[in-house]
Parts: structure tokens; sequence; C-alpha cells
């Protein structure tokens, strides 16, 4: 028994035509006189230019044979007669397994499985990284030999074979000079789009090197220090021009979209298909809520001053003294050493009363502050969230100096107190090579390891009560920035159109084949047909699942923890770190 995939929508009788390798698989049925007009169109149409990159996918199509549809098919879906050139074949012999010509302008396509997701390796640089910015795209090729690969490149190519004869038995070729000064009128003109991002790119590193210089010079002459220690979190925390940058990418995006794709690759055409509206998807919703939230702003402006003011005056200044007050008064019974204490205290609220000045001065500006909160909201609501972010790293920069100060002093006692017992056990740590060895100390040593000892015995509590503060502080507004992170991150790239295709016209975005068989005739007979499974879910989130992975690894609980109590600096997770796979 022979198999024959045929085609769903061709239902004539004629000379059939396809590929006898590696199966059987009727591409379309010429209405010829005679096999040899037939086998002589085919062979005119395979030297043609535009067929070229199909028959290295696909194989050369060839007559297979001749077909006489049956009246008396017990199938609603043709069951022709066909007689092969190759060997005789009979109605009764031959297993029909049919398949969907998808058109070219149709964006539908095969896929052996989510990592098929182009025909031959492009030689064009920007759309191979076109490729890049596809969900369904990974970077496992199959190769052209594979049997199952060739025979999906035949279905999906079939149609575009059978348009292109049609045109032919017409005498209307495609002219192909007309398409080429298309094509480059079209790449120059997103050559100068290309162009305009990167001048938006260079003078965005242009601000990143500007601000660095303004930077590096206050943190020599800043009395407090305070831009010294702040300088790589502020740096970092520049939301807005990196919200900028991410704007030029998604218009990067858009023109790749438009741009034509040679040799009519219907996967890549597919892929520019979802990249495009996708991302013009991100962009109008962007907008529409960023617009809703400029008008809630506009409208509740005092609510927000208010609320403003609560949390950064009211709540971090004057709330974190009265804490360092009860601090310093003994808490809950806890004797802590007076003068110790009494230093911290007044240090910390010495930073934080410097602070509060620069606060006050910049009160009256809080309204021009909200105003530019509205103004990028009109942009979008990720550029709110990136004005949202950066005010946070600003205007809580003296809980992240107060935190700095403390959990420097802290590790120092901690690396103090390792030392410290190494010696009473009688080891010393070897530099060189990165191990406690044994080690014979003097009674001088001993004596002096003594003194630092008790002495770190009664300071630690007092220096893990005010560490304890401040980082849980920290702690916090870390998770609210991580929040924030995530937020930016779900409105830049979420596929929210992948989505919504998947549900509408799963085919144009495969994950796979399947055979789908239905029983004909009363249960006498079967039809076979070739479907395709939907991308799974596991494919279009592999992004944000990635992301996930690292967001639930920075800021895992236990790694918290463990930060805290050995007394390494808390940190937001980079954004470089966070979001590379999501560019």
């Amino acid at each position: 028994m022979s198999s024959i995939f045929w085609p769903c929508d061709v239902a004539k009788s004629g000379f059939c035509y396809g590929w006898d390798h590696p199966t059987l698989c009727v591409a379309g049925v010429l209405e010829a006189e005679e096999d040899s007009h037939a086998e002589a169109l085919l062979q005119r149409v395979a030297r043609s230019a535009e067929t070229q990159a199909l028959i290295e996918i696909c194989g050369a199509p060839r007559v297979l044979g001749r077909c006489v549809l049956s009246p008396f098919a017990r199938s609603s879906y043709p069951q022709p007669d066909v007689d092969m050139f190759c060997g005789s074949s009979r109605a009764h012999s031959t297993t029909y397994i049919y398949y969907h010509r998808h058109d070219v302008h149709s964006l539908r396509f095969y896929a052996l499985d989510s990592d098929g997701t182009r025909l031959f390796e492009l030689q064009d640089e920007v759309l191979r990284w076109s490729l890049k910015h596809d969900f369904s795209h990974t970077t496992s090729l199959r190769s052209a030999s594979n049997t199952w690969q060739i025979l999906v490149n035949q279905w999906n190519s079939a149609k575009f074979l059978e348009q292109f004869i049609e045109h032919e038995q017409r005498g209307q070729t495609i002219d192909t000079q007309e398409h080429s000064a298309r094509f480059k009128e079209t790449s120059n003109f997103t050559a100068k789009f290309h162009c305009t991002i990167d001048a938006i790119e260079s003078s965005t590193n242009l601000f990143w090197r500007v601000a660095s210089f303004v930077f590096v010079y206050s943190r020599e002459f800043s009395i407090a220090g305070m831009h010294c220690i702040m300088y790589q979190d502020l740096i970092s925390s520049l939301h807005q021009v990196q919200q900028i940058e991410s704007r030029a990418r998604k218009l990067r995006r858009l023109l790749r979209g438009v741009q034509p794709v040679p040799n009519g690759d219907m996967r890549l055409k597919s892929s520019q298909y979802i990249e495009f509206y996708n991302t013009l998807w991100i962009i109008l919703n962007d907008l529409i809520i960023g617009i809703a939230l400029r008008q809630f702003l506009r409208q509740d402006r005092q609510a927000f001053l208010h609320l403003f003011k609560l949390v950064f005056e009211d709540k971090a200044v004057h709330e974190i003294r009265q804490i360092l007050l009860w601090l310093d008064s003994w808490p809950a019974g806890l004797k802590l050493n007076t003068e110790l204490s009494r230093f911290y205290s007044h240090s910390f609220m010495g930073l934080i009363a410097l602070w509060n000045r620069g606060f006050r001065t910049v009160i009256p500006l809080i309204p021009i502050l909200l105003g530019a909160l509205e103004l990028g909201s009109a942009f979008g609501v990720t550029m709110a969230l990136a004005m949202v972010c950066d005010i946070i790293c600003v205007f809580m920069a003296h809980v992240q100096l107060c935190y700095l100060v403390s959990v420097t002093v802290y590790g120092h006692l901690l690396r103090l107190a390792a030392s410290l017992w190494n010696l009473f056990r009688g080891r010393r740590h070897n530099v060189l090579r990165n191990r406690t060895d044994p080690w014979d100390y003097d009674v001088d040593q001993l004596l002096l390891g003594t003194i630092l000892f008790t002495l770190i015995a009664y300071l630690f509590p007092t220096v893990l009560v005010y560490y304890i503060l401040f980082a849980t502080m920290r702690v916090s507004i870390i998770l609210v920035y991580a929040s924030l992170e995530t937020a930016l991150a779900f409105m830049n790239y979420f596929p929210l159109f992948a989505l919504m295709l998947r549900v509408k016209d799963p085919r144009r975005s495969p994950g796979g084949i399947y055979m789908r068989v239905e029983l004909t005739n009363g249960g006498h007979g079967v039809d076979v047909f070739v479907e395709s499974h939907p991308l799974p879910f596991a494919v279009t989130f592999s992004q944000y699942v990635e992301l996930w992975k690292r967001l639930a690894m920075h800021y895992h609980p236990f790694r918290l923890v463990w930060y805290v109590v050995s007394g390494r600096v808390l940190d937001t997770i980079p954004r470089t770190y966070a979001c590379s796979t999501t560019r």
C-alpha cells in the first residue's frame, strides 16, 4: 500500500505534478493535452530564477502521473485514480493523506516543531537579526536532508508553485527587475530610518558620558560624600534614558516589519508579521494606558501631592528619626552600648537632617515634578513607570546612604570576628593557597585577640540592631523597585498579539504537526489530514520564564537573608542582566 500526500483543495482531473522524494507529494494538477506539454511547462518553471530557492529546499518538481477524479468517491474529499508514470497505482491500494496548501500571503505554514522557523540560511544580516526577536525561533537548525523537513517544505511551497505555473501559462511572468527596484527603494527608505535610530542611540550614549562626568566631578568636591557612594546606583537608575533606547529598538522592529523578504520565505514573513504587529500593539497599549494615567494624575493632583509628601517626608524622614530616637533609649529593655548607640543615632539623624534640608528646598518644585510625570505619561505608561523608578532612587538615597554605612561597619566586624575565631582555634588564613592552615600564636597575640574579641562582643549587638533597621528598609525598597522593573518588562515585551493570533489563527504560528483521522462511509473508511499544533505557551513565554528565573534567583528569600546575615551589600538586579533575554 502506497501513500500520496494530496492537497485538500485540488479536485480536478489532469496531470498531477509535485515531488517523488522522499515520498509522493502532489502540488497540483495541470489540465494539459499531453504529458510532454506538462513536462515542458515544469522544466520552464524550474529554469526560472524565482524558483531556484524553492528547488533548493524542496527538489525539482516533475509530472507524477495522470489522475482522474472518481465520481463514486466514498469521502467528501477528492480521491482520484492516479496512474503513476513511475509505476501503477490503484485506488484501493493507495492511502491519501490530505494537507492544506497555504497561500503565500496568508502567512500560514507547516513546521515540524517550534525550532523549525526558517527554510534556508539567510544571507542578509538585517533579516538574520530579525529572527533573534522572534519568540518562536531558537538557534538549533535542522539539516536540509531531513526527510520530514523536506516534506514540510514541499507542503509550504505547493501553493506558490501552482501560482507561478499559472503565471507561466498565461504568459504573465514576474517582473524581477521591478521587484528588485522596489526592494532597493524600500531598503534605502528603511536605511534612513535606521540611521535616525542610530543617531538617537548615539545621543543617549553621549548623555551617559556627560552624566558620568558630572557625577565624577561632583564626587570629588562633595562635602558629605553622597555622590561618591551613590554614583553607581544613580547611574544605573536612569530609566528614562533606557526607556528612550527601548522605544528606539521598537521603532527599529517596526521598520524591519515593512522591509520586503527575499525569495518569498513564508516563515520569515510570518516572523516579521508577528513581530511588527506585536510591537505595534505594545506601543498602542502603552500609549492608551499612559494617556488614561495622565488624566488620572491631572484629576487627583492634590491627592498625589499629599501622598508624595507623606511618603518621602513623613515616612522616610520623620518616622525614621523617631525610630532612631527609640533605639537610642534602650528599646524593649534591650540595653545597648550607650556611647556607640548615641554615636550611631546622632550620625544617622545628621545625615537624614541634611537630606531633609535639601528635600525642603525641593518641595516647591514638586508640582513641576508631577507635571513632568503627567507629560511623561502622555508618551506611555512605561515612561511614567521609568520616572517613578528614578524618583524612588533619588528621594530614598538617604536610606541607601545609611544602609551602606551600617553594612560597611557590620561587614568589617564580621570579618574581624572571623579572624579572631581563627586565632583562638590556632589557625590562620593562607592568602596564597586560599585555605586555612594551622599556626602557632604568641601570648601577646592571644592577649590582644582576647581584648579585641571582648570589645566586639560588647559592641556587636548595637551595630547589629542599627544594621537590621536599615537592611529591612533596603529590602523593602528593593521589593518595590523589583515590582516596577517587572511591570516595565511586562509592558515593553509582553507577546499580546502572538497570544491573540494563537486563538484567532494558530496556523500562522505553528509549533508542530500531527495526523488527524476521520472515519468516513459509516466507519468503513478513513481520511487522514495533516494539521498544525499551535505554538506552545512555553515557547511563547520562554523569554519571560528566563526573566522570571533570573528575578527569582536574584530576589530569592534565602539569598536575601544570606546577604543580610553575611554583611553583603543588597542591590537591585542590573537592568542589562534582567532584560537581556527580552531584547
